[in-house]
């Protein structure tokens, strides 16, 4: 079935709106099949429709514009969507085997609190800070930009703060309520992360917020920025707190990687690495690792020895508020948020995971009270 400009716009709002009806979180389209969707993690049918090819050249010209011969050249696109007020959608452009494909990610207006989110009250930490790095990992669909966009929105509606966020695209939108947010866009607004972080030092922030570190040059004006007293917020794709660390400091040059060290152990104030779960009741559950700075934390980024981060993370807890993955997923799994196979599954090492099931007398003595609750004859007896 083709479409003309017009008619692929009706068609992609009526697929977004039902993406929206089905609560789920992304829209796929690509050449010659049918629409489908991601809900609570699960690739599904959503209409039976097929975009044929030259749809699919109409749907692209329509939402890039201007852009579209620049696409043509680069073959990839960043952008995003309104469907109305309420609505907006991160939006990816690409080419395949095929022709062209789309990727539509749902961003509500609504941006909910840290209870809402489920995630851990630890995390109100942060937006007491007033200098120092606060990195929000995790790979793509794990929750990290709704976990930092609501940390943000925390510091604005609480605090009397001049927040400057560097996007690509802009997300969450965040209104001025105790602060002030100014929100700009890479490729609209500036022509690049690192150019708005040295433009950011003469705009009188408080908070830098960076959509993402990809490359040298935002990472080593990031670094500047914390040392001159700032603080600055961003993302990495990185599974956990010890590999966001060894990350971050292989993308400088080798000689350079010291003097990085030095600084990290200074102003990194936490890692907050996050996993999506598909709980027992069929809704999402985060998982999340915090690792807050310490002096033990300082020494072993300072001294090279990160892999005996997740270690000293397991022993803060009390002190400090850092927990593991491992010790997330186990408190997940006690909590009947997860079974205990997808605890596993998520865990940053299983067989660390199983130790702890296995010597873990709260545990074992409340698997063994739900056996006997199954069983009541066996209580019986």
């Amino acid at each position: 079935m083709s479409f003309d400009n017009k008619n692929i716009r009706e068609r992609l709002n009526g697929w977004l709106t039902m993406l929206i009806d089905v609560e789920g979180a992304d829209l796929h389209l690509k050449s010659n099949s049918p629409i489908r969707a991601r809900v609570k993690s699960d690739i599904l049918l959503l209409s039976k429709e097929i975009v044929d090819a030259d749809s699919m050249v109409s749907l692209v010209k329509a939402l890039t514009g201007d852009e579209f011969e620049n696409f043509k050249v680069i073959k990839e696109y960043d952008g995003a969507y309104s469907l109305d007020k309420e609505y907006r959608f991160r939006v990816n452009i690409f080419m395949h085997l095929d022709g062209y494909a789309v990727a539509f990610r749902l961003i509500p207006s609504h941006i909910k609190t840290i209870e809402e989110l489920n995630l851990p009250k630890a995390l109100h930490k942060l937006t007491h800070l007033r200098r120092g790095l606060v990195l929000v990992t995790g790979t793509t669909g794990s929750g990290k930009s709704t976990t930092l966009a609501t940390i943000v929105e925390e510091i604005n509606q609480t605090y009397n703060r001049h927040i400057i966020t560097i996007e690509d695209p802009i997300e969450y939108v965040h209104n001025d309520a105790q602060s002030i947010v100014e929100q700009r866009e890479v490729g609209t607004h500036t022509n690049s992360f690192a150019d708005a972080l040295r433009a950011a030092m003469r705009e009188d922030p408080d908070i830098i917020v960076v959509g993402e570190i990809r490359d040298l040059a935002t990472a080593e004006s990031i670094l500047q920025a914390v040392n001159t007293g700032h603080l600055v917020f961003s993302t990495v794709h990185t599974l956990d707190a010890r590999e966001t660390i060894d990350r971050l400091i292989a993308i400088f040059p080798t000689n350079e990687q010291n003097r990085v060290r030095a600084a990290l152990a200074a102003t990194l104030e936490a890692v907050i690495s996050q996993r999506l779960i598909k709980g027992i009741d069929g809704n999402m559950v985060p998982a999340v690792e915090m690792m807050f700075k310490s002096p033990q934390t300082q020494e072993l980024i300072r001294s090279k020895r990160d892999s005996e981060i997740p270690d000293a993370i397991e022993k803060e807890g009390t002190s400090f508020d850092s927990i593991t993955f491992n010790r997330a997923l186990f408190d997940l799994t006690l909590a009947y948020k997860i079974t205990e196979e997808q605890a596993y599954q998520y865990a940053s090492s299983p067989a660390d995971l199983k130790l702890m099931f296995t010597v873990s007398k709260e545990y074992d003595e409340k698997f063994h009270a739900d056996t006997l609750d199954e069983a009541p004859s066996l209580k019986e007896e």
